[in-house]
């Protein structure tokens, strides 16, 4: 391992545990193993039940994007899951790039199909995100909380302007990256190695790519199953909220779901942070108990419901993830055991 790497992992454990104590020391471990121990079954099951459904939705928006080419439900189901229990824990949603890794080293899609479908897929998601901030900043209504609202409200609106654009113009966009690109290799006097001849092809590779699906002219029913993508999403995660808070009192009509947005909204800006705390823990529970707390929201109880909603989220996919991971290595372990066997 390398020196930064190791400086990586212990300066995202520090932040993890600096952080955890700030936090345990407003609560009381026992507050965490009560509510988690009285969950509301019926609200958990719900959410399980939403969040395959929006894991399902996005493996359908892949199998629409990776057109013509086919690929089957259940690898796209696997590629899914494993994407969605590692995009957190990298930084900067790294971790999400194993998409590419599995459909272009296990499932044989060339890298340029699969880098421009995970393109266009993570420009997609950021350009959601704004249509449900401004509903819940008009839902909540301007100046009712601690949050500066209006800034919220032309923030999110500059920002889906920005990504509306981008995707406009990705295809100029793309060349000019490209010929940046190859001029700071000129530069560096780099051009005629190996390595980059190879990552320049690659790269207009992937351009052409993506030059194909924007023929097939499909943004706008992409953009609507996007959207149907993160409503599954919020909905799953506001009934695990609900599962953790309802021994504490709360009915369903007090957990005002536009406000959980909001607070669902600040927890994951973290993940666009180049450090945190190790797998996000730390840094996730902060950011939320913080916004739900300008949302004049109980602290004791934001911190509580923050910690629950990570952990609780973070074994559901974990678990599918690494069981996916390993339906996948499974022919591959098989080789293998049939070759020391053959020894």
């Amino acid at each position: 391992m390398s020196k930064n790497k190791i400086v990586y992992i212990f300066l995202s454990a520090a932040i993890s545990i600096a952080l955890f104590w700030l936090l345990f020391s407003q609560i009381k471990t026992e507050d965490i193993v009560q509510t988690i121990s009285r969950i509301y079954l019926p609200a958990l099951f719900t959410y399980m039940a939403v969040a395959l459904l929006g894991a399902w939705l996005r493996a359908w928006r892949y199998k629409w994007l990776l057109k013509p080419q086919l690929i089957s439900w259940g690898n796209i189901l696997l590629v899914t899951f494993i994407r969605n229990s590692l995009i957190d824990l990298l930084p900067a949603r790294l971790g999400s790039l194993s998409y590419i890794y599995v459909l272009n080293k296990r499932l044989n899609f060339s890298f340029e199909k699969a880098t421009s479908t995970f393109v266009l897929a993570f420009f997609l998601d950021f350009l959601t995100l704004s249509p449900f901030l401004v509903a819940a900043v008009i839902a909540v209504g301007l100046g009712t909380t601690s949050i500066s609202t209006p800034a919220l409200l032309l923030i999110s609106l500059a920002f889906f302007i920005l990504i509306f654009l981008i995707l406009w113009r990705i295809i100029p966009l793309s060349w000019s990256l490209l010929m940046t690109y190859q001029g700071i290799l000129k530069a560096l006097k780099s051009e005629n190695k190996r390595l980059a001849k190879i990552s320049v092809e690659k790269f207009r590779l992937t351009i052409e790519s993506l030059s194909l699906i924007n023929q097939r002219k499909i943004y706008f029913p992409i953009f609507i199953l996007s959207l149907f993508i993160r409503l599954a999403k919020y909905i799953s995660v506001y009934a695990l909220f609900f599962s953790l808070l309802r021994s504490h009192g709360f009915s369903l009509h007090q957990l005002s779901f536009w406000k959980f947005i909001l607070g669902i909204s600040g927890a994951e800006l973290t993940s666009a942070l180049p450090v945190k705390g190790l797998a996000g823990f730390g840094t996730w529970e902060s950011a939320w108990a913080l916004t739900f707390r300008l949302m004049n929201f109980d602290p004791r109880l934001a911190i509580i419901s923050g910690i629950g909603v990570h952990l609780l989220t973070n074994i559901f996919e974990y678990s599918l993830g690494i069981a996916s991971i390993l339906i996948l290595a499974w022919p591959y372990l098989e080789k293998i055991r049939n070759k020391d066997d053959r020894l």
